[in-house]
């Protein structure tokens, strides 16, 4: 979805149905705001609920992993394997770099969740297909009405955001229950 979807929606939420969103309207003062608050939806979405995951090959040098190597900003590092053999090895994180136990390896196949970049209003937004443009826009009216005083809007937004993203989050599949016997 692209962002731009998701603040027209949010427009309509806040009752300002008659807003166009375009290349000329992205500079109005209140659509950048919205684009900042949709930008930190995002970043919450992915640190709280559905991390964004990504697996790349990196150099290790030195029995490390440099984080500035990588294509985006790490947040955890999930799993580390060598690349030629495949064999999982442990590792510790640090701030800026990630300390591989096994000394023999040269590159490494790192599996990691990341923070994504901010998105300007023509992007697409880096979310899980889980996450729906309604749910984005709950979101940010919740940020928006907190910033511009409408408190009372921003814990009904905000509620309804957090429902959506549980309905999101929430395991969907087949409930087996275990054969029992009668006597």
């Amino acid at each position: 979805m692209q962002l731009k979807e998701a603040i027209e929606i949010s427009l309509t939420y806040l009752g300002d149905e008659d807003a166009a969103v375009n290349t000329q309207t992205a500079q109005h003062p209140r659509l950048k705001l919205l684009v900042k608050c949709a930008n930190l939806v995002i970043k919450e979405i992915a640190t709280e609920y559905i991390p964004l995951i990504e697996r790349e090959i990196a150099q290790v040098k030195d029995g490390t992993i440099n984080y500035d190597r990588l294509l985006h900003r790490v947040l955890e590092v999930l799993e580390v394997r060598d690349a030629d053999s495949d064999i999982l090895s442990d590792c510790y994180m640090g701030p800026s770099e990630c300390r591989v136990a096994n000394s023999g390896m040269k590159k490494a196949l790192i599996k990691y969740s990341y923070l994504p970049m901010d998105v300007s209003i023509d992007e697409q937004c880096p979310l899980s297909p889980l996450v729906s443009a309604k749910t984005l826009a709950l979101g940010i009216c919740a940020e928006y009405s907190l910033i511009e005083g409408m408190y009372e809007q921003s814990v009904m937004f905000s509620d309804r955001f957090k429902e959506d993203m549980r309905t999101a989050t929430r395991k969907k599949g087949e409930i087996k229950i275990k054969p029992r016997r009668w006597c």
